[in-house]
C-alpha cells in the first residue's frame, strides 16, 4: 500500500510548489517613505547582508532587527567587485527574516551604486545620493550644532 502525498516532493532540485513561483518572482514595490531603512549588515559569522532595515523587539523584548528583502553579498572576481544573491533562497520561502542583536556585527551605510542596485533588485525606492556639496552642507550642519551644544 502506497504511502500518504507529501507536498513538497523535489523535482530539479525545487520543491513542488516553489517551481511556479521561483521562476522571477514579482515584489510588491516598497516606496522609500516605507518603514525602515537600506543598510548594509555585517553579521557576528562573518557574512554581509542588504536589507531594509526595521528595529523590532524578540519574543523576551531584546532589541533585534527585521531584515525586509535581505540579499546577500558576495565578492566576484577582480573586474566584477560585488554582488547580490538572494539570502536563505532554497531554505525558505520567506522573504523576511527577524535577527537578534548579537547576530549583527555592526550596520552601515551602502555604497550609492551597490544601494542603487539592490533597490533595482528588491523593488524599492532608492534614496537619492547626496551630491558633495549636500555632504558638506550636512556636515556643516552637524559641525555647527555641535559647537552650540558644548557652548
Amino acid at each position: 500500500m502506497p504511502g500518504p502525498v507529501v507536498n513538497g516532493v523535489r523535482k530539479d532540485g525545487l520543491p513542488a510548489l516553489d517551481q511556479a513561483t521561483s521562476a522571477k518572482e514579482v515584489l510588491p514595490f516598497l516606496p522609500l517613505l516605507n518603514e525602515g531603512t537600506i543598510k548594509l549588515i555585517l553579521l557576528s559569522s562573518g557574512g554581509v547582508l542588504m536589507a531594509r532595515l526595521r528595529n523590532t523587539t524578540d519574543p523576551d523584548g531584546e532589541r533585534a532587527y527585521q531584515l525586509i528583502r535581505p540579499l546577500s553579498v558576495i565578492q566576484t572576481s577582480s573586474d566584477q567587485l560585488w554582488q547580490l544573491q538572494p539570502y536563505l533562497e532554497g531554505l525558505t520561502s520567506q522573504k523576511n527574516v527577524v535577527v537578534y542583536k548579537a547576530a549583527v556585527a555592526s550596520i552601515l551605510d551602502p555604497d550609492p551604486r551597490l544601494l542603487q542596485v539592490y533597490a533595482r533588485n528588491t523593488s524599492q525606492e532608492c534614496p537619492p545620493s547626496e551630491t558633495p556639496v549636500e555632504r558638506l552642507k550636512r556636515a556643516f550642519q552637524e559641525f555647527t550644532e555641535c559647537i552650540e551644544d558644548e557652548a
